[in-house]
């Protein structure tokens, strides 16, 4: 039987006109997101400079 999982895509945090990347409250929201069960499946950079964050979590 294989395992179904649902996907959600978040942006990372950024500071002042997304300059710079807000680390702690990237890793603040994806602490809150953690323990209703999601964990990081992958990143992804886009050409912009934005990191998305793909996570998952099973059905």
């Amino acid at each position: 039987m294989s395992t179904c999982y649902e996907y959600k895509v978040i942006k990372m945090s950024t500071k002042w006109l997304g300059l710079a990347t807000d680390r702690r409250a990237t890793e603040h929201h994806l602490n809150r997101l953690a323990q209703d069960g999601w964990e990081l499946d992958q990143a992804s950079i886009n050409w912009g400079g934005s990191t998305d964050l793909i996570l998952r979590r099973s059905r």
